[in-house]
């Protein structure tokens, strides 16, 4: 094996952790030496490091993610993580990548949760890498469309931030219930996978998309609801 740069492997270790989370997301690792396609007017030529030297994850997408402003911004793997990307890039990779199709992620692992910020793509280990310029890194703003919408369903997977704390939940069928950090946390184990939840609040609904929304009342069933609780201030 062509050995990495050193410095880049310790960023891998230390901040993304284990690059693997079940037996068909797997790490794989780019020889150093490797020049980000595109040159020095490109994404990747701008950018001080390749972020295909940084592990791989590999999975099949289950499906895109819609956020309550009505944009996608992160991808579910059938596998289980999910992975955050910035909205703008969505439609290339729809495109390039439908569900159902795998994809190959470099990018940064949260320490304890099965979530990827993505710093490039790939249709497979082979092809060219598409960079991204922007990451998301902050935490999100809550920015809601101005649908009323009501959802329920059984919890899939918890909805996360890049750093891996708890901002919702994601349906059995893909819809989405965001909550502010607090309010996630006072909420505890309501959230769990496997449990039932239903919500209203404002978000966003497209054709063959689904919903995402941002609760305003939640609960273990529709005629359950009551506010969000406080929580403790983060």
């Amino acid at each position: 094996m062509r050995r990495r740069s050193a410095c880049l492997a310790g960023l891998a270790t230390i901040v993304a952790g284990p690059a693997s989370f079940s037996g068909q997301v797997l790490a794989q690792g780019t020889p150093s030496g490797t020049s980000p396609p595109g040159g020095a007017s490109s994404p990747a030529g701008r950018l001080w490091f390749d972020p295909t030297q940084l592990p791989s994850f590999t999975g099949v997408v289950d499906r895109y993610l819609l956020n309550p402003d009505g944009k996608t911004d992160r991808l579910l793997f059938r596998e289980g993580p999910q992975v955050i990307f910035p909205d703008n890039m969505a439609a290339e990779m729809m495109s390039a990548v439908p569900v159902g199709r795998s994809i190959v992620v470099y990018g940064i692992r949260a320490r304890r949760a099965p979530v990827i910020t993505m710093l490039a793509w790939a249709v497979d280990g082979s092809a060219p890498a598409h960079f991204v310029e922007r990451p998301t890194w902050t935490f999100p703003v809550f920015h809601a469309a101005d649908e009323a919408l009501e959802a329920s369903g059984t919890v899939r997977a918890p909805l996360l931030t890049a750093q891996g704390d708890q901002i919702g939940v994601i349906l059995d069928g893909g819809v989405v219930i965001r909550v502010p950090l607090a309010a996630a946390t006072a909420l505890g184990d309501r959230l769990a996978v496997g449990k039932t939840v239903a919500a209203t609040g404002r978000g966003a609904s497209l054709p063959e998309r689904g919903k995402a929304l941002d609760a305003e009342r939640i609960g273990e069933a529709p005629e359950k609801l009551e506010p969000l609780p406080a929580g403790r201030p983060q």
